[in-house]
């Protein structure tokens, strides 16, 4: 938590970034520059939140999502990406397949954290769309004795697009989710992972955004279809690049309604360009 809180601090001193994912969930083909890091910090309230593994439901507020991005090289970014708190008030309590520990009307958690890797297979041409793949795997920092977590590791894969038309930007995912089961011992649920957006400049200070993203397959408790629509803005002031969306879920262990507010900052780490020295 600490080296996290650092590297915030150290980042609110330097330049905002010009291009970002947040408030979005559909990851973009765009690498982060060969020697940057770019952090997003944001938070989340998400109204009656579902989990079938628990049967709880209720209001939840995920404070620090956070991700960490940075430039490895020309064809390839390493990321690493979680929450620092989720905090549930619980409204309801359903039948529990694995019952929560906790006693009161709230609990609380740290979330999943994901750790991946994006290399660039293409880019954007006149015919073409830019074509990236990403991996990533999900570790379970989060305890199904919390109500909030599976205790189950997730792998993804996918494949990202984006295609100018004009001046808006369309971008795009498919992929595959590999989920453990945590209720049936040597099972997995195999999803089809998607993410459909829209990203258009009003104003030389202001992008409108908003996309559809989700899973969908075969479930097993605890790894159920999810569906969300997105949509926003994003905008620099104060020196900062802000974002804020609004949210809407589609089926039934989604969220019914949220919002996110979020930040974006970049700055280069290494690989930094000296200036010649002239001896005399």
């Amino acid at each position: 938590m600490g080296k996290w809180i650092a590297v915030i601090a150290l980042i609110c001193t330097v330049c905002p970034v010009q291009a970002q994912e947040r408030p979005l969930l559909t990851d973009v083909p765009d690498l982060v520059r060969l020697g940057a890091i770019r952090v997003d910090f944001g938070i989340s309230f998400l109204h009656r939140q579902r989990y079938s593994l628990s049967g709880l439901e209720g209001d939840l507020m995920r404070l620090g999502e956070s991700s960490l991005r940075i430039g490895v090289g020309e064809f390839a970014e390493f990321q690493i990406s979680g929450v620092f708190r989720d905090f549930l008030a619980v409204t309801r309590r359903s039948p529990a397949l694995i019952p929560p520990t906790f006693a009161g009307d709230s609990t609380s958690d740290f979330g999943d954290l994901v750790i991946g890797t994006k290399l660039k297979l293409a880019g954007e041409a006149a015919h073409r769309p830019a074509v990236s793949f990403k991996f990533a795997v999900q570790l379970p920092n989060a305890s199904n004795e919390s109500g909030l977590g599976t205790d189950e590791t997730g792998f993804y894969a996918s494949f990202l697009l984006s295609k100018r038309i004009s001046r808006a930007r369309i971008v795009g995912s498919l992929g595959l989710a590999i989920l453990g089961s945590a209720v049936q011992p040597n099972s997995q649920s195999d999803l089809l992972t998607y993410g459909f957006g829209l990203i258009a400049p009003v104003h030389p200070r202001l992008e409108l955004v908003g996309e559809i993203h989700g899973r969908q397959g075969p479930e097993h408790p605890g790894n159920e279809s999810l569906s969300q629509i997105r949509a926003g803005a994003r905008f620099p002031a104060a020196g900062l690049l802000w974002d804020v969306a609004a949210i809407a879920g589609l089926m039934h262990f989604d969220p019914g309604y949220g919002l996110t507010v979020g930040v974006t900052y970049e700055f280069q780490a290494f690989n930094k360009k000296r200036n010649p020295v002239t001896i005399r």
